[in-house]
This record gives structure tokens, sequence and C-alpha cells, in this order.
């Protein structure tokens, strides 16, 4: 069992929610008991496409104490098993930095899904947030066993995407291989080449055409290279 949380640092729209969505649907095919939560606190893309609104027991009523462990982890059905979802809502963070807690509660549900729910991997989804300063957030990184850093061909979310990687290592988080999911192929190799020295890890490429977005969240489209890019990264990175 491992923890794995998909994160960018203060970088947003880079395909976080997109890789952990593709995750969800991956995971139940390969025999793999998974669940999801969703930090995406204010944005929560990732929850709405898998649950199709955002309920009324989610991490925050949680941590609040408002909701039960077991009313929080939503299942959702697919045709190889089940998924279990922990969903986020907008504005949820504000309330959980104002009311504590966090970290205890959080443990406390990772150690439910383990231990009860016999789940094989946790995927926590982060929103864009800076490492150094973010509190609730770097309580939640410590819970990782490792990171998976994801960029686009973008000098700000570069720089995010080194800043993230280097604030883990410091804490002694495993960082795993870094995407780039690539929207041009103009210096493409270029933009490849710095994240791995500024990482210290070959980066993988997804060609994030517009059929990845809509093979991942309604099914459709073609089965293109971008989708095969990003099933071969969650099956052999993630789901490994």
């Amino acid at each position: 069992m491992s923890i794995k949380c998909i994160a960018s640092g203060q970088k947003g729209g880079v395909g976080k929610s997109t890789l952990t969505i593709l995750t969800a649907k991956a995971a139940p095919a390969l025999g793999i008991r998974l669940a999801i939560i969703d930090l995406a606190m204010g944005n929560p893309s990732t929850s709405l496409n898998l649950l199709g609104n955002i309920p009324r027991h989610t991490l925050a009523t949680y941590v609040i104490n408002v909701s039960k462990v077991n009313e929080v982890i939503h299942v959702i059905p697919t045709e190889h098993g089940p998924v279990y979802l922990i969903p986020s809502g907008h504005g949820d963070l504000a309330l959980i930095n104002e009311y504590g807690d966090f970290k205890e509660r959080l443990g406390s549900l990772i150690k439910y899904l383990i231990d009860r729910v016999g789940i094989d991997h946790v995927v926590i989804d982060f929103p864009s947030f800076e490492p150094s300063l973010d509190s609730v957030l770097n309580e939640a990184l410590d819970e990782c066993d490792i990171v998976y850093p994801v960029g686009i061909q973008d000098l700000g979310s570069v720089v995010a995407l080194r800043n993230l990687v280097h604030f883990v290592r410091r804490f002694s988080i495993n960082v795993g291989r870094p995407v780039i999911n690539m929207f041009r192929e103009s210096l493409g190799r270029q933009w490849v080449a710095v994240v791995g020295k500024l990482s210290g890890l070959e980066p993988s490429i997804i060609h994030y055409d517009p059929w990845v977005i809509r093979w991942v969240h309604d099914g459709a489209g073609q089965y293109g290279v971008g989708v095969k890019e990003a099933l071969s990264y969650v099956i052999r990175e993630i789901l490994s």
C-alpha cells in the first residue's frame, strides 16, 4: 500500500486532475483497489467529474467533525469494480484553515481506508499551492510516500515544478518521474532537458491534444497518441 500524490506546486491548470481521473478509471481494470482524496478545494474538478455533483459529505465536513468517516467515502462503481472517492467542495480550504486538526483527521481517514476498506493505493490530488507558505497542504504532503510533479511548457510551471521538487526532497519524501503535458512540439526537447536538469529526473511526455481531455472526462474522441502516453504514465508510474 502506498500514498501517491499528484502536484504541481503553485502553477494550476497543468493537468493534475485529468491524470487523477484517468488513474481512477485505469485502476479497477488492473484489479487495484484505489481511493482518491480530492484536495482541490475551491475547484473540485476531480470530484465533479467522478460524482457529477458536490455531495453533502466532503473532506471538509469530515475534518470539522460534521460527517462520519463512512459518510465521506463515496463509492463509485465502474465496469471492473469500485473506486473510492473523498470529495472536496467549493470554499472548503478556508473552513479547514480556520478549524484546524487537518493533519490528524487526514491521517485517520487514510488509516481507515487502508485498514477497513482494504485500499491498495491512495492517490491525493493537490490544488496549486506554494509549498513554502501553505501550512495546511504541507501537512498533506507529509502523508505522501511519493510525489509526482506535473508541468507544462511554461516558464512559470517549470519554476513551480522545480520549487516543489526541492521542497519535497528536503523532507525526505520520494519524487516520482515528472510529467510534462506538451501542448506544442516546438522546442519540446529543450523543455524536457530543462525539467530533467532541474528535477534530476528525466520527465515523461504527454502530447496533450484535445482528445486527451475528451477521452478522459467523457470517454469520447479518439484513442490517440496523447491518450496512450497518459495511460502509459499512469500504469507504469502512478499505479506501479
